[in-house]
């Protein structure tokens, strides 16, 4: 009799554990990076209905007005001073993705590393290269780059012309903070951008930006990875998607 009430209670705990699969991660997107290259810088999600979806993100805001990071469930504003501040939940944001970062593995980070090499070291791990990967890389940079703009007024430009016109470059020495990572696989290129997207935050959140360029002091990353990606897509989007080569002068310009 004792051993088939436990058998039956091993019945119940296979049954529970194939019917109730564990839920796989899912990353929630503002717009698509087509339509904000295209001069798509009008939004109509707030900071508030972002908050609802994760909390670890990047992004922008309306009139792509300063460099989105999203921390610990808090939205931070890069601006173009190179200073960072706290937003209302009330902004608008018209691009940025946000997860419920809950990690699964973590890797220290060298000193001495290049933004490329950095990125290396994140593909080598056993991540699967067709989902998205988010990274929260704690640590001390020796040297970081990160750029914002000033906000733009209609009628808007493409963003590449706002950047090589624009762009405001501040570089930061010995500070100790985060950087906030996604990976979206090549074949989400129209949606995001396809490959790593760095934003920094520092630890007493009062610089940030988008990284143009770095050198790693020590530190840690962790990570997770994401199969899933809700998308609330943008009320007008352009007539094509945008290039690899549009991408990266954004990212990165020359």
């Amino acid at each position: 009799m004792v051993r088939l009430m436990v058998w039956r209670v091993l019945a119940l705990v296979i049954f529970v554990a194939i019917a109730v699969p564990a839920r796989a991660a899912e990353a929630y997107q503002v717009g698509t990076i087509s339509s904000l290259l295209a001069g798509g810088y009008d939004g109509n999600t707030t900071v508030g209905e972002l908050l609802r979806h994760g909390n670890f993100g990047l992004g922008t805001f309306n009139g792509v007005d300063g460099e989105m990071m999203v921390l610990d469930g808090r939205v931070y504003r890069g601006n173009s001073d190179g200073r960072a501040r706290p937003v209302s939940k009330e902004e608008l944001t018209p691009f940025a993705v946000v997860v419920a970062f809950r990690p699964e593995g973590s890797v220290r980070v060298a000193r001495g590393q290049s933004l490329e090499q950095l990125q290396a070291t994140l593909d080598a791990l056993p991540y699967s290269p067709s989902r998205i990967l988010a990274a929260r890389i704690d640590c001390r940079v020796e040297t970081v780059k990160i750029r914002s703009v000033p906000k733009q007024k209609p009628p808007y430009r493409p963003l590449g012309e706002v950047i090589k016109a624009e762009q405001v470059v501040h570089a930061l020495h010995g500070v100790q903070g985060t950087l906030i990572a996604f990976r979206f696989p090549a074949t989400a290129s129209s949606v995001n951008v396809a490959g790593w997207h760095f934003h920094f935050l520092t630890s007493d959140k009062t610089r940030g930006g988008h990284v143009l360029d770095l050198t790693t002091g020590a530190g840690q990353a962790s990570l997770e990875e994401i199969a899933d990606l809700r998308i609330s897509f943008p009320a007008q989007a352009p007539a094509a998607s945008a290039s690899a080569e549009a991408i990266r002068d954004v990212e990165r310009p020359q």
